[in-house]
């Protein structure tokens, strides 16, 4: 029985689609030049212990570590963000470590990104 429960859990995919997602990436301007953020929906907090990333798919990674940080340095405050890199397409995979605030933990999620 126990083999069948964890094999169901296994098709069924336990983490959020990207309707449900728990975050979102935005494009936006900071003084005048183009970055990316994670904007957190909900009740959410983004871990600033990890911070955000996006793996493109030749292998580079985009870290997202700037904006203000709580004074215990877990979560950000703001949407963490960086410059947007210059590159035409922004294609590959977005990590994230989020805690809901109703939890003691953390959680990850991993959401495709496609940036014209």
């Amino acid at each position: 029985m126990r083999l069948l429960v964890m094999g169901t859990l296994a098709l069924a995919g336990c983490g959020p689609g990207p309707a449900s997602a728990p975050v979102r990436l935005v494009e936006s301007r900071r003084a005048g030049r183009a970055i990316l953020a994670v904007v957190p929906l909900g009740q959410v907090r983004i871990n600033a212990r990890v911070p955000p990333a996006i793996e493109l798919r030749g292998g580079s990674v985009i870290r997202l570590p700037r904006g203000r940080i709580s004074g215990d340095s877990s979560y950000f405050l703001d949407p963490p963000w960086q410059v947007r890199p210059a590159m035409p397409v922004i294609h590959g995979n977005l990590r994230v470590s989020y805690c809901r605030a109703d939890e003691a933990l953390c959680r990850s999620v991993v959401l495709p990104v496609r940036l014209p």
